[in-house]
């Protein structure tokens, strides 16, 4: 099979999923199958209700995970490679891990793409399934990256192809872009892209496929309901016996709040009777259930007040133990992203750095009791080191920077008791 043929059939599978992953971001962005194809009907109320469960999970597990900054620990102690992380990455959008993160869990998969900026910075930029496609060989290998995009007042497709040291440009003319027009080089010896997925599933272990249906119905009854209610706000006047002449006695009816009707007449109020339980024990029920396939905890259910610590942490294991899988897969992505940094540090700089060296801390955004956790630490004097100790208080962000200030102050300390014990033993004599 020839490159372009190769470039052909990866296009046509692009096009091919497109539809399904357009489907994944709608549901993020609260155009779910119930809003869309709600049933209308004439001259009655047709509110439709978005109720986005499903963003509502993904930001609650983004910020769950990355709302506090990660740390980078050398597990040799190397304090450059961690400030050089630091420092080369400094220009990167704050955001930038949690939009990553946003991004696996809406699609079960995104890119980070690598390159060096006009202002020779290392950079990345993150792609989704919705306008990239990249060909994987059998052991996960990036071997060709294909970047869709248009620009700005512009009708034209154009498409970029990424080799090991060469980007194609191409553009449509009329059909798929096919069409090149332009190669240029990059420093980086392979694919600059790192591909991060939630699972080997990818879809299908998302939000989107496990309550999607759920997410469906919930909004269907809402707004089924909300239109009862709505079409039936006005109770009808029901009248048996009597008859009002014209428009002059309905005026003095509303005026005077009285009317007279003949001795077996009969007047009420005509309503429509709601089962306000079932509908109430169906939006519940529905509401429960994703909660639990989310493994999310409903923070509006009313607890005993004197529920424990431990008993309300308990209540997160299951969202926790789901976390815990999406930050390594986030994890594997930073590899990944060190491995290309790296590389562009030894053509920049010609220094040596190795990824493997690097451990990702997170913290999790959830109430920590440092108070428990430095009691414990404190009775293991002696049998625990400073820095992994350090590392286990959620207020510290920084561990190796944190350690340069401690000994930055005990030396400071140890010269200003030198000097005073010099100076004490000079009045002395």
């Amino acid at each position: 099979m020839t490159l372009e043929e190769l470039i052909t059939k990866c296009i046509s599978d692009y096009y091919l999923k497109l539809p399904k992953y357009q489907n994944m971001f709608d549901y993020y962005r609260g155009q779910s199958d119930a809003i869309k194809n709600y049933k209308m009907i004439t001259d009655r109320a047709n509110n439709k209700i978005s109720c986005n469960f499903i963003k509502k999970f993904i930001k609650e597990e983004t910020s769950y995970i990355l709302g506090n900054k990660i740390t980078y620990i050398s597990k040799s102690g190397n304090e450059d490679i961690i400030q050089a992380i630091q420092d080369n990455i400094a220009h990167w959008s704050e955001k930038h891990n949690q939009n990553l993160c946003k991004n696996v869990l809406v699609y079960g998969k995104a890119y980070e793409l690598y390159y060096v900026d006009a202002d020779g910075l290392f950079s990345a930029r993150i792609l989704t399934p919705l306008n990239s496609y990249a060909l994987l060989d059998d052991f996960g290998n990036v071997q060709l990256f294909l970047h869709f995009y248009k620009l700005q007042f512009d009708d034209i497709q154009y498409l970029d192809v990424y080799h090991d040291s060469v980007i194609e440009h191409y553009k449509s003319t009329g059909g798929y872009p096919t069409t090149l027009i332009g190669r240029d080089s990059h420093i980086f010896g392979q694919v600059p892209v790192s591909c991060c997925t939630i699972a080997e599933e990818e879809e299908y272990d998302t939000l989107w496929n496990d309550i999607k249906g759920l997410q469906d119905a919930y909004e269907t009854n809402l707004s089924d309901i909300s239109n009862e209610i709505t079409d039936f706000r006005n109770a009808y006047l029901k009248i048996i016996g009597a008859t009002l002449e014209g428009d002059d006695d309905l005026k003095k009816m509303k005026q005077l709040g009285i009317m007279q009707v003949p001795k077996d007449g009969e007047v009420e109020w005509l309503i429509k009777n709601i089962n306000d339980s079932f509908i109430q024990n169906t939006l519940s029920t529905l509401e429960d259930k994703m909660y639990q396939l989310s493994c999310h905890i409903n923070a509006n259910e009313k607890l005993v007040s004197n529920t424990s610590s431990l008993a309300l942490r308990t209540r997160l294991i299951a969202l926790e133990n789901k976390c815990k899988l999406n930050a390594d897969s986030i994890t594997d992505c930073i590899k990944v992203r060190l491995k290309f940094l790296f590389k562009y540090l030894k053509i920049k700089s010609n220094v040596d750095y190795d990824f493997r060296d690097i451990k990702c801390k997170y913290t999790p955004m959830i109430p920590s009791d440092d108070v428990v956790m430095a009691q414990i630490i404190s009775q293991l004097n002696g049998k625990l080191s400073t820095e992994t100790g350090l590392a286990q208080l959620s207020f510290v962000d920084n561990v190796q920077e944190e350690l340069k200030k401690l000994r930055a102050e005990q030396e400071a300390n140890s010269i200003g008791a030198s000097l005073l014990e010099q100076s004490g033993g000079g009045l002395n004599e």
